[in-house]
C-alpha cells in the first residue's frame, strides 16, 4: 500500500478501518505511515504553530483508542479460547460445540 505523502487525518481513517477489521499486519503498517506523516506536519510547524497545534492531542487520542480496541480484542479472545478449552476438556474425543465458537467481530 502506498500512501506516501497522505495526511495524518487520512492514515487516522485507515488506522481505525484495520484495527476495527482485526488486521494486525495492515494497521502496524498504517501506523508506520501515519507515525511518519505526523513527523512530517509536525516539522513543517513554526515553534509558535507548534504550540497551538492539535497534533499532539488528535494522536495521543487515536492511540489510546487504537490500545483500548487491542486490549478489549484480547481479553474477548481469550475468553472464546478459556471456552473452547472448557469445552474440549469436558468433551474429550468430540469437536467443540458450536455454542462454545463465537465470532464477536
Amino acid at each position: 500500500m502506498k500512501t506516501h505523502h497522505q495526511h495524518p487525518a487520512s492514515l487516522e481513517n485507515q488506522l481505525r478501518s484495520a484495527i476495527l477489521a482485526g488486521d494486525a499486519n495492515l494497521s502496524q503498517a498504517i501506523l508506520i505511515e501515519y507515525v511518519e506523516a505526523l513527523r512530517a506536519s509536525w516539522e513543517s510547524l513554526s515553534e509558535r504553530e507548534r504550540s497551538s497545534s492539535p497534533i499532539p492531542r488528535q494522536a495521543r487520542e487515536l492511540l489510546t483508542w487504537a490500545r483500548e480496541l487491542t486490549l478489549v480484542r484480547r481479553a474477548l479472545t481469550s475468553e472464546q479460547l478459556a471456552r473452547v478449552e472448557r469445552a474440549i476438556r469436558y468433551h474429550p474425543g468430540s469437536a467443540a460445540p458450536a455454542s462454545a465458537i463465537e465470532y464477536r467481530g
